[in-house]
């Protein structure tokens, strides 16, 4: 055995559960080689080049993602935090600018305390009219990548809405989504939406779970305020 297979195999393992199936599964603490790919994404500033470093990390650490472009991205998110919790500090402390006194903040977060959040009027199947039932999926890391989907505007609800049917169901038949085979059929299929079918699409994704934070803080004029943080870029501003 040579001295880094000896050091790798003094790493500690971990236990997490994968938020969106419930799954168990172990990772590790991320070596220095990780760290240089987190750094050299953070000084891009750019929120494509972090996910991809976050998807490059989380293969390397957690054993049986083999490709983290396919997991949801609260999972992603969720993953992350706990990794970078048992990889750095347990405690990380973002600066907030509070909106109302506009006063540098230093937050104080404890991330093992993070929690996906979901909501009870969540539902994955969803009943467009009468005879029709629509089953959504999660849009994954891999579809935000594909599309730049960097913010939920009305357009890019379109494009997730297309690409998160996992199928469409009929009385007389039930038409599953294969890659790009059946792309178009479902883009028209949406197309023929009315505003208030559609409504129920956005709602899915404005329910589905989260990675969200309630933070108190003090300013200087002794009023006590909070703060939402949501994202991992919330969390290390």
């Amino acid at each position: 055995m040579n001295v880094s297979d000896l050091l790798k195999s003094t790493v500690p393992k971990y236990n997490e559960t994968i938020p969106s199936s419930g799954k168990q599964i172990w990772f590790r603490p991320f070596f220095v080689k990780e760290e240089k790919i987190l750094l050299i994404a953070q000084e891009t500033a750019k929120e494509i080049e972090i996910l991809h470093a976050i998807k490059s990390v989380i293969e390397n650490c957690f054993d049986g993602i083999e490709d983290a472009s396919l997991l949801p991205i609260f999972d992603l998110e969720y993953l992350f935090l706990k990794l970078r919790s048992k990889s750095v500090q347990e405690i990380v402390t973002p600066i907030l600018e509070c909106p109302i006194t506009r006063e540098k903040i230093k937050l104080t977060i404890q991330l093992d305390e993070i929690k996906v959040k979901t909501f009870e009027n969540h539902n994955k199947i969803i009943k467009i009219n009468d005879t029709i039932v629509v089953g959504m999926k999660y849009p994954s890391l891999s579809l935000f990548l594909e599309k730049n989907i960097m913010d939920m505007s009305l357009m890019n609800f379109y494009d997730m809405a297309i690409n998160c049917i996992e199928y469409i169901e009929t009385p007389t038949e039930r038409i599953d989504f294969y890659e790009k085979s059946n792309i178009e059929d479902f883009k028209q299929f949406v197309d023929s939406m009315t505003k208030e079918q559609f409504d129920k699409i956005i709602q899915f994704f404005a329910t589905m779970p989260r990675i969200e934070h309630v933070v108190e803080y003090k300013t200087s004029d002794g009023v006590i305020r909070e703060v939402v943080l949501r994202g991992i870029r919330d969390f290390f501003e």
